[in-house]
């Protein structure tokens, strides 16, 4: 049995709180939830190229199995807290729970990219269901005394689940237990919902006694307005930005436009909006979201570009480039934990450590990886990358507070809700972006690469024998027309390039392998560039946030 108080969630309204006589079984639940969640997104980002190859799918394809997730999750967000208000919160956990295993399952067994991409959608929007009821659980299970410490275990929870889930997802694909390749990496989640299906009945329920009604048409038309502008930015691209995809990313503008409108409105006739839009009037708040999305975005690019260049660019195993990028998450993972110290010393300023550090991590590791170039010496790297994660930590882990701590009392609860919307969103964007600026790069330096490798191979020739001259300048021939339209295509060698000759083969093979390290290389260390300028506009965001009074 639990005993019950009135206090007061975080949105204002009242709640019925709970004192426990299972506290750590509470605790147990919300953290395994929010590991979950949130490793899942960097388990599936180390296996992106292995999903490619194994679907038959291309990078565009890819991007929308996460973009798909990321958007769904933004959208649903705040009409996920609303729902868990209204209907009680652990009703509305055990759903999203049992959706995001029941999704999980199914991605694992989806036959193509179409369909892996509709049920990441559901995924997405099985973990909206789970997120916003975590936070208002320890809002109204935990008393104000106990609450700094949870957050903090919240905080240290999603930081090791961003630290570790590339690993895994490495180990998974190292693994691969009965040939399941990337589908282990879906199938991972499996039996952690299925334990917290078993737990979650046995924790109190809580739900606000002051109902408010779901925004549903603001919920669609935010929807809609996301997706006109998220799917141009991702497929223009690949269709060379035909008619109809540049309306639908005009029409995102005014369509966004009424979702304000129609957001105002239910404000000014004191209605529950789904998106308290006034906020953004408070300039901490604004600035305080530039900063989520500048962070989210670079964070996304880097993460989707860093799986390509290892597993497709230098040819590391799915492990190998798991266990490459572990420095940035143990930087990430032990700034989360420290930020709170650093913020105790130096107040929001800890922003500011962090905005330079992202930057200069992101400039340094450019530097560096043009110092090694197609080197497999990479640990050499690792520095660079521990700096990123640190930076990254020490904005990410106390940037909810500082903002919030920057708008009135009464807007907390809206604010913090738009703030994790903005984030799905900012990592939604960012993955499209950065689609467009690493295509374009590989595309410019496939040529280049090609006539290095040429010339490699030409003095190599002798090395493929039984081949003649003859037979070595016509497979470096085919190679010389084929690797440029392979990278065009942003596809696997076409059928056109292959040789019945097993040695011409193993020739045309080896140069598409030291040109994919030449020209994805080149093209990592310029998106590094753009990351570390683009970052560079965290610090007098940062500067701004923390003079604010």
């Amino acid at each position: 049995m639990s005993q019950a108080a009135a206090h007061r969630s975080l949105n204002g309204k009242a709640v019925e709180v709970h004192t426990l006589q299972r506290p750590h079984l509470m605790l147990t639940v919300m953290l395994l939830s929010v590991f979950m969640a949130v490793a899942n997104i960097f388990i599936v980002n180390v296996a992106t190229p292995s999903i490619q190859q194994g679907l038959h799918s291309d990078f565009f394809g890819v991007q929308f199995v996460i973009s798909a997730y990321t958007l769904a999750y933004a959208v649903a967000l705040i009409i996920g807290g609303r729902i868990g208000d209204r209907f009680g919160r652990k009703k509305l956990l055990l759903v999203g729970v049992a959706g995001f295993t029941i999704s999980s399952l199914l991605c694992g067994l989806s036959s193509g990219v179409d369909m892996l991409t509709a049920i990441r959608v559901v995924q997405g929007l099985s973990a909206a269901m789970i997120s916003p009821q975590i936070l208002s659980l320890i809002q109204a299970q935990y008393a104000p005394e106990q609450r700094g410490k949870i957050f903090g275990l919240y905080g240290a929870t999603q930081g090791l689940a961003a630290s570790t889930g590339q690993l895994i997802g490495g180990l998974l694909l190292y693994w691969n237990p009965w040939g399941l390749e990337w589908r282990m990496v879906f199938f991972f989640s499996v039996p952690i919902g299925l334990l917290l299906l078993c737990i979650i009945p046995f924790i109190a329920e809580s739900k606000e006694t002051v109902q408010s009604k779901p925004d549903w048409f603001g919920a669609v038309l935010i929807a809609v307005g996301l997706f006109l502008l998220v799917y141009p930015l991702v497929q223009g691209q690949k269709e060379g930005w035909p008619l109809a995809l540049i309306i639908s990313l005009l029409l995102s503008v005014p369509v966004l436009a009424l979702f304000v409108w129609v957001q105002k409105r239910l404000l000014h006739r004191n209605d529950d909006p789904l998106m308290n839009v006034n906020l953004f009037r408070q300039r901490g708040f604004r600035i305080g979201m530039l900063v989520v999305f500048v962070l989210m975005s670079s964070q996304a690019s880097f993460f989707l570009i860093t799986a390509y260049l290892f597993q497709i660019g230098l040819g590391f195993s799915p492990l190998k480039a798991g266990a490459v990028i572990l420095p940035m998450g143990l930087g990430y993972f032990i700034a989360s934990l420290f930020s709170s110290r650093v913020t105790y010393k130096i107040g929001p300023h800890v922003l500011t450590v962090g905005s330079v550090l992202t930057a200069a991590g992101y400039l340094s590791l450019a530097l560096t990886v043009r110092g090694t170039g197609i080197s497999p010496d990479i640990y050499v790297w690792f520095p660079a990358l521990a700096v990123v994660g640190i930076g990254q930590g020490f904005i990410a882990a106390p940037l909810t507070n500082v903002v919030l701590s920057k708008v009135n009392k009464q807007d907390i609860g809206s604010a913090s809700g738009i703030l994790t919307t903005g984030m799905q969103v900012a990592y939604a964007i960012g993955i499209a972006l950065i689609g467009i600026v690493w295509l374009n790069s590989l595309n410019y330096n496939a040529n280049e690469a090609s006539i290095q490798t040429e010339l490699q191979l030409r003095q190599q020739w002798s090395v493929y024998a039984p081949l003649t001259k003859e037979q070595s300048e016509a497979a470096l021939s085919k190679f010389r027309l084929c690797y440029p339209e392979m990278i065009n295509a942003h596809s696997s060698v076409s059928p056109g390039c292959t040789s019945d000759d097993s040695t011409a083969e193993k020739m045309f093979m080896d140069g598409v392998r030291q040109a994919n390290a030449r020209s994805y290389t080149a093209s990592f260390i310029f998106c590094l560039y753009v990351l570390a300028a683009y970052t560079a506009f965290l610090l007098p965001l940062s500067l701004k946030l923390a003079r604010r009074n």
